[in-house]
């Protein structure tokens, strides 16, 4: 059996701006870190069945990969050749479809098991490239490279793609400051609400104009950010979060709505609040929130009968941690 952990990333700054039909023509910057919630792929051959077992939130048999439903998981097998039987299991530590980037996740944990089983030298960079590759080329699901990047590296990562689609990854290796960022003033609020990112995104594109200059803006809170990760202001982290927020639940319909909005506005009178914004594509998931004092705003959580995460911020990628 051969295990893969690979965490789940926050988009700190910058985040929405990877997507090719605005990196393409303005070119993006975005900051994002890994915390301490994982998907587990497991990958096991099968030698006594002629049948493939895959095992998500539902289990299905196929005796051919081109069998296989779930579009990801038969992309990627495909895309590697694999021949020999084989059960995949995927274990998720929150609840996927909620903006932390799961499919990319998985697809980056899956390839670096069937890296170690084919004994296949494949570098980080090639890694996430494939792992786009199979999510937005071949299996044309919407989204930008984010995801795929932070799932192969980890850490605390400074990222930018020009026009022409040369990225240039800087995973910092000083972490103390984001460490204890994280680890004392970042929680997770659950929506309760699921959502088709690939449906969020394509609506960003009926009011193109709108949209552009919605990350223009987005991409401008890069510097801040950094600026507040180096100096560890948190105050400032937070207002960063809330004026993301404010534009970005404007820029379609899609992204907020009235249960939404008002979860905001009960997470906004917690003892110690200092910003928030909803991560990931918007209608739904969780909202990322920057506090004072954790122990003391997670008492009112508590009794205000809100569902949260307690974060801890995660400096490895994608792993194997069993074979």
């Amino acid at each position: 059996m051969i295990v893969s952990k690979t965490p789940y990333r926050i988009p700190l700054s910058g985040g929405g701006t990877d997507v090719d039909f605005y990196y393409k023509k303005f070119g993006s910057k975005f900051i994002s870190a890994t915390i301490n919630e994982y998907v587990y792929v497991f990958f096991i051959e099968r030698k006594l069945d002629k049948n493939h077992m895959i095992q998500t939130s539902v289990v299905e048999f196929a005796n051919n990969v081109k069998n296989i439903k779930h579009a990801l998981i038969r992309e990627t097998v495909r895309y590697f050749g694999l021949k020999e039987n084989f059960q995949i299991s995927t274990v998720s530590t929150v609840p996927t479809s909620t903006g932390l980037g799961t499919s990319s996740a998985m697809v980056v944990g899956l390839i670096n098991c069937i890296k170690k089983y084919k004994n296949l030298k494949l570098s980080q960079n090639e890694i996430f490239k494939i792992a786009y590759k199979i999510e937005r080329k071949i299996v044309k699901y919407e989204g930008g490279w984010q995801d795929q990047i932070m799932s192969v590296f980890g850490g605390l990562v400074n990222a930018t793609i020009s026009k022409n689609e040369i990225i240039k990854i800087s995973k910092k290796k000083n972490i103390n400051n984001i460490k204890k960022i994280i680890n004392n003033h970042f929680l997770l609020v659950y929506s309760y609400r699921k959502r088709d990112s690939s449906k969020i995104i394509q609506s960003q594109k009926k009011n193109i104009k709108k949209t552009y200059e919605f990350y223009n803006k987005i991409k401008k809170f890069n510097l801040p950010m950094s600026y507040s990760i180096k100096n560890k202001k948190i105050n400032l982290i937070g207002k960063i979060f809330n004026d993301h927020w404010k534009m970005k639940r404007n820029l379609t319909n899609n992204i907020s709505n009235k249960g939404i909005n008002n979860l905001y506005n009960k997470i906004e009178k917690l003892d110690g609040f200092l910003g928030g914004k909803l991560i990931g594509a918007g209608g739904g998931g969780f909202f990322l929130i920057a506090v004072n004092n954790k122990k003391r705003i997670i008492n009112d959580i508590i009794k205000n009968n809100l569902d949260y995460i307690n974060l801890k911020f995660e400096n490895n990628g994608s792993k194997i941690i069993k074979t």
